[in-house]
């Protein structure tokens, strides 16, 4: 069962971000060299962000796939550089962790982690877009999700895009959050393609009454993609 991790942090400043993400850059490397049951290890900042509520470009956002639970639990978490990072940032209270822990998310659509032929690492160069949806209920969220299989598939043969990932939350009650995760060769084919294709899909896929768009940001980062 894959297992998906998606943090959001704020941070209080941009130098706080940069610290925390010197810490993480080190647990990159090691995870990309020794774990190889962790699909996708990768740390974004945004370069723009369609959500007024955030007054601040300190924060971060990660995605972490992992093959099964103790890839995670027992393998990621017990890494040097993981419990290294843990130990920065409680002592110098860098950020706050959730209670009750990251909360997991589970694959949803027909998304792929990394496109034939394209380079597992994440290099300066590369783009991410992260759009947030909220459906509902799991009707309105499979009728949405049907129709990325579409955007998928059609993604999956454009030059420039080397990744889609859509997921949801392991467990919800009413509310579904979806969130779709791609990572571009670079800016241009954003601006190019990838910007007005999905607007294209939002206008099949959102039920105006019972999904809504929640944010919608671009970034830069690194990390590594595999394959499944």
């Amino acid at each position: 069962m894959v297992i998906i991790v998606n943090p959001y942090i704020p941070l209080a400043s941009a130098e706080d971000r940069d610290t925390y993400l010197s810490l993480v850059r080190d647990v990159a490397y090691e995870t990309q060299a020794n774990e190889p049951e962790c699909l996708a290890y990768c740390w974004t900042r945004p370069v723009s962000n369609s959500d007024a509520s955030t007054d601040s470009t300190a924060f971060v956002l990660g995605l972490e796939v992992y093959k099964n639970p103790d890839a995670l639990a027992v393998k990621h978490r017990g890494s040097a550089p993981y419990l290294k990072m843990r130990e920065v940032v409680t002592a110098t209270a860098l950020i706050t962790f959730p209670k009750g822990g990251v909360p997991l998310y589970k694959a949803a659509g027909s998304g792929f982690l990394l496109k034939k032929g394209a380079p597992e690492s994440v290099s300066p160069e590369n783009f991410f877009v992260i759009i947030q949806y909220t459906a509902r209920d799991w009707d309105h969220a499979s009728r949405f999700i049907d129709e990325e299989h579409k955007l998928s598939k059609e993604m999956k043969e454009t030059e420039g895009v080397l990744a889609l990932w859509c997921f949801v939350p392991e467990t919800s009650e009413d509310e579904v959050h979806i969130t779709i995760f791609m990572r571009l060769s670079n800016e241009s084919y954003y601006s190019n393609t990838v910007e007005n294709r999905i607007r294209s899909f939002e206008a099949a896929a959102i039920d105006q009454e019972a999904i809504a768009r929640t944010g919608w940001w671009t970034g830069q980062g690194f990390g590594f993609f595999r394959e499944k």
